[in-house]
Parts: structure tokens; C-alpha cells; sequence
């Protein structure tokens, strides 16, 4: 009976260990992280860090905060605004790969302004 027990018990802990989890970026390691990457692309373009700054509100999902700094580092210039990829940073959900029609390269370009 206890063995019985004590396999129910680890069978359920690793059914619950083993749920999706979302790996999350403290707010101000964030907001460092993308101030970095606008610092990098400023300098390199010779504009300054568009205004208003990208400002970070809550803890965001790592992923999108990855996708956001590296379209701010390839992005092109003159870097006049954060690109498009950088909305991502301000969803709750995780959004999962990008859609193969869907081409990154292309999207990083749009900036917002």
C-alpha cells in the first residue's frame, strides 16, 4: 500500500514539475538589457537612444525580451525607434515560434516610432 502510495505521489509531482513554465526576466535586468541594446545601436548608427525610452512595467518573458534586443542590435539606420518585435516584451502569454510565413528579419525592420 505504501509503495502504491508513494508512486502516485511521485508520478503526480512529476506531472506538475514537468507543466509548461515561463521563463521570466526581472524588471530591471530587463530594462538594462534593452537600454544596452539601444546604447549598441545608437553608437553605431551616431543618433541618439529614441525618445521616449522603452520603458519596462513588469517582469517579461525571456524570449521576447531576447527577440526585442537582438532587432535593436540588427537594427538598420538611422535608429530612430525601437523595432516591431519589441511590443512583444509587454504580453503576459508566451507567443511560441514564429510563424514560417512570418519573416523576423523583415519584422525587426518596421520600427515603431
Amino acid at each position: 500500500m505504501k509503495i502504491g502510495t508513494i508512486t502516485f505521489l511521485i508520478a503526480l509531482g512529476s506531472i506538475i514539475h514537468c507543466g509548461p513554465s515561463v521563463d521570466r526576466v526581472d524588471t530591471s535586468d530587463a530594462q538594462s538589457q534593452v537600454y544596452a541594446a539601444a546604447k549598441f545601436a545608437s553608437e553605431k548608427c551616431g543618433n541618439p537612444i529614441p525618445n521616449p525610452p522603452l520603458v519596462i512595467v513588469n517582469k517579461p518573458i525571456k524570449r521576447n525580451l531576447d527577440l526585442c534586443t537582438i532587432s535593436i542590435t540588427r537594427t538598420e539606420c538611422p535608429f530612430l525607434g525601437y523595432p516591431l518585435p519589441c511590443t512583444l516584451i509587454y504580453l503576459e502569454q508566451e507567443t511560441g515560434d514564429i510563424p514560417w510565413y512570418l519573416n523576423f528579419n523583415e519584422i525587426s525592420k518596421i520600427q515603431i516610432k
